[in-house]
């Protein structure tokens, strides 16, 4: 059991700055002290440092010479293939959910767009960001693909910020909801086309949708999210 411990210590950390990131608690550009982090996690720096370099290999933290490890920023070519990618996997997750989804994950993919209508209707961005989170990972969770599902989430890790600097934008949470709307209903009735397509067209961040977020980050003080911009 004792050989287990710093494994299982390292992957708490590992998760628990995964959240951190995902939920905007830590942004691209953040640094990372180990010491810092072992303090607020009560525990050594040994899993605390373990964790750090698991992070690193993944992409999601870099080193920066004397400046010390620090949360990834994504150049604007980055964040285009990533985006891209992550439309296709989005796409294939909707599709096999279409086939694969199941009675209880009906009704949670269901809950989370009537909380996302209700955020917008709100103005509530964090409550919508939140709720956005659990209607794509209930889609991912219904494609019944456990691979699928570990590749979502490490790129939804990396794009996340940017995820929730778009949804700050003007009308943004409001368009949402009838994508959401449309690809939850060609899940429901089993069209795997129809819920690929809708899904990839959603996700991809392209024309007018890449300008409007290049002007918005410049100046809505989030500039440092993108490396080109910092």
């Amino acid at each position: 059991m004792a050989s287990e411990e710093p494994e299982s210590l390292s992957a708490e950390v590992v998760h628990r700055l995964e959240e951190e990131i995902l939920k905007g608690l830590r942004r691209p550009g953040d640094k990372l002290d180990e010491r810092q982090l072992a303090e607020q996690f009560g525990m050594s720096r040994t899993p605390v440092r373990e964790a750090l370099q698991r992070l690193a290999a993944s992409g999601l933290v870099i080193s920066r010479g004397r400046q010390g490890l620090q949360v990834a920023q994504l150049s604007l070519a980055d964040l285009l293939d990533a985006f891209s990618i992550v439309a296709e996997l989005e796409g294939l997750a909707s599709a096999q959910a279409a086939r694969r989804i199941q009675p209880d994950q009906r009704q949670r993919l269901q809950a989370a767009h009537a909380a996302c209508a209700r955020a917008a209707d709100a103005e509530d961005v964090e409550g919508f960001y939140e709720a956005n989170l659990v209607f794509h990972e209930t889609i991912a969770a219904a494609s019944h693909n456990r691979i699928l599902q570990e590749e979502l989430r490490r790129l939804t890790l990396k794009i996340s910020p940017y995820r929730r600097t778009i949804t700050y934008q003007p009308g943004r949470m409001q368009s949402s909801i009838p994508e959401h709307g449309q690809v939850m209903e060609a899940i429901l009735r089993g069209d795997g086309a129809q819920a690929s397509q809708l899904m990839r067209a959603h996700v991809t961040l392209l024309g007018e949708g890449l300008s409007d977020l290049l002007h918005f980050l410049r100046f809505s003080g989030d500039h440092n999210l993108l490396a080109e911009l910092a």
